[in-house]
């Protein structure tokens, strides 16, 4: 499958969530989790005119924190699971000024995985498919915060090596080019909605 057209990309957002979501819940149940899986309609030099095969893309988590500058975001985050207590931790600890900008309103968006299926990296797809969780379930979130490193793989570079230490400058490389600011060690911030958000 040689072309793959972004205006084909079909999105399929999944979250659940038992009641009303609001401060009223325990903190581990707090923040939204979502995810999202990408399909595709893709065409190979001999379809010729035809519907073209449908095609897995990528897929994505992402936990959204909603009014998450009146609320204690270390103790909930922390609730959650490891990946968004360390989120939780730098944002109290290591750069509680962007807390404090979360208090004049909006949500958390922390990406937590966002892959795309090796036969189509290289054409910033991943950009494609963070603009559009932002343009839907994310279109409340005043910061986003993800971690660039890459996911633990059978096989990929360990941590600590050049190869990982490489891996994760080109993931910064590739996230800054999207807008997002170093915030603290391998995390990262964008909040430049504006942008992105018709």
């Amino acid at each position: 499958m040689a072309d793959l057209l972004p205006e084909y990309l079909t999105f399929d957002y999944r979250c659940r969530f038992r009641g009303v979501p609001g401060v009223h819940h325990d903190p581990e149940d707090y923040p939204l989790v979502w995810t999202v899986e990408v399909t595709g309609r893709a065409w190979d030099t001999e379809d010729d005119g035809g519907d073209g095969a449908e095609v897995a893309v990528g897929q994505a988590q992402l936990y959204v924190v909603p009014s998450a500058g009146i609320i204690d975001l270390f103790l909930t985050l922390d609730a959650v699971n490891q990946d968004v207590a360390g989120v939780g931790e730098m944002l109290a600890i290591n750069r509680p000024d962007l807390v404090k900008d979360l208090a004049l309103g909006g949500d958390l968006l922390i990406l937590s995985a966002l892959h795309v299926a090796p036969a189509f990296r290289g054409n910033k797809l991943g950009h494609t498919i963070l603009t559009a969780i932002l343009s839907s379930v994310g279109r409340s979130a005043s910061k986003v915060v993800l971690e660039a490193t890459p996911a633990p793989a059978p096989g990929g570079p360990e941590a600590g090596t050049p190869a990982h230490d490489a891996a994760k400058e080109s993931l910064r490389r590739y996230w800054k080019n999207f807008g997002f600011q170093p915030a603290h060690g391998d995390y990262m911030v964008f909040d430049d909605m504006a942008d992105v958000v018709d």
